[in-house]
């Protein structure tokens, strides 16, 4: 069985799935979907002066590599159905672990690594943009009433939730559809699963 194991083609279908996954997750906003920005929340861990996009990246398809070895030196050869198929379950396991212990992990390895960034699970089950006790940044405060700070009520105010592309908390096909964080994320997982599996195949 091991000896049939191609890792190099494990490598090729790891890769090609995890860009597969990665393009739609990005272009979720294209079709009113909220977007899902895994790479910066792994990278923010990182204590480094530089984009969380780079390290968050390599993590990513690291990530994805390596559970394209995993598949192909383990379940590949004991779940059933068609290759696609086999890939398509083997998919449910990182997506379990993304909406249950992701989250926990970012806040474990920040904490170790030392990084003030706060960390958030893009695919955890709470809705980030859920309601929230929010602090008013526009309580009275005690502060000089001449002194030259900027109005943090101004117009130039951005809420966080509102949108880039889209608000995922607008009322649309997101918020009325009923989309929670975690079926976006069963889907993206689905595809690199699907992808997974169509493309791998062990040594003859």
């Amino acid at each position: 069985m091991l000896r049939q194991i191609d890792p190099v083609n494990a490598l090729k279908a790891g890769i090609l799935g995890t860009v597969v996954m990665t393009v739609v997750m990005y272009g979720l906003p294209v079709i009113g979907l909220p977007s899902m920005d895994i790479m910066a929340a792994l990278g923010a861990v990182f204590p480094f002066r530089i984009s969380p996009y780079v390290l968050g990246s390599l993590v990513h398809f690291g990530v994805g590599i390596v559970l394209a070895l995993i598949y192909s030196a383990f379940f590949y050869w004991w779940l059933p159905g068609a290759s696609w198929l086999k890939g398509l379950l083997f998919s449910l396991l990182p997506w379990l672990f993304a909406i249950t212990l992701l989250g926990p992990s970012l806040q474990l390895a920040s904490r170790i690594l030392g990084t003030t960034r706060p960390m958030a699970n893009p695919c955890a089950v709470a809705n980030p943009c859920a309601p929230k006790t929010p602090v008013n940044p526009c309580a009275p405060q005690i502060a000089n009433p001449c002194a030259a700070t900027p109005n943090p009520c101004a117009a130039k105010q951005i809420n966080p939730c509102a949108p880039k592309n889209v608000n995922p908390c607008a009322p649309g096909a997101a918020s009325q559809g009923g989309i929670p964080p975690q079926a976006l994320s069963l889907a993206l997982h689905l595809v690199y699963g699907v992808v997974l599996g169509a493309l791998y195949r062990p040594r003859a």
